[in-house]
């Protein structure tokens, strides 16, 4: 009786972990398949319907909305009739040629002609300005571009503005012109 040749069994056996090793760093390097784009998006106390968005905070009326594959942004196109609201009712309307859209935070960006007016009050109060940033959280409206401001006869342009909604506290930055409050 011959012996087996453990030379030869050693071999064989490195050669099999070496392919299936091999085989191991193949597949595991291989094109994962993309995510689904089409998936359906899920708002967040929100809804959007027939063209209309809505949160506790503020609400926008567009013409065409895309969201982000996760869902976590929206852009939209057309806005307008867009409400922000203080103390649950409607304080400033607001329509833009573009908005961009936290849908996890509702904080907003508006950009392209942006017109804001002040819905209550005994005076009309307008802001035109090409940027408008809305933070959901500390409830600000942030008006970081050069903005004409116009209220009754009278018009200023400010640097830049903030206002606060839960507070009611109004920052304004450099000022030109004259204006009756």
């Amino acid at each position: 009786m011959r012996r087996p040749k453990w030379r030869t069994f050693w071999w064989v056996c490195g050669l099999a972990a070496g392919a299936i090793l091999i085989e191991g760093l193949v597949l595991s390097v291989r094109d994962t398949p993309a995510l689904p784009g089409a998936a359906p998006a899920i708002l967040a106390q929100g809804q959007i319907s027939a063209h209309r968005w809505k949160t506790k905070s503020w609400s926008l009326e567009y013409d065409g909305a895309q969201m982000s594959p996760d869902g976590s942004l929206a852009e939209v196109d057309g806005i307008h009739n867009g409400i922000l609201y203080r103390d649950g009712k409607p304080y400033l309307s607001i329509s833009a040629k573009h908005v961009t859209a936290n849908t996890f935070s509702d904080d907003f960006t508006a950009t392209g002609r942006v017109h804001v007016a002040q819905l209550q009050g005994s005076e009309a109060r307008t802001f035109d300005t090409d940027l408008i940033t809305w933070t959901n959280v500390t409830k600000t409206l942030l008006l970081a571009h050069p903005s004409i401001i116009r209220a009754g006869k009278g018009t200023l342009t400010v640097e830049n503005a903030s206002i606060n909604f839960e507070t009611g506290a109004i920052h304004l930055g450099r000022i030109r012109g004259a204006l009756s409050l």
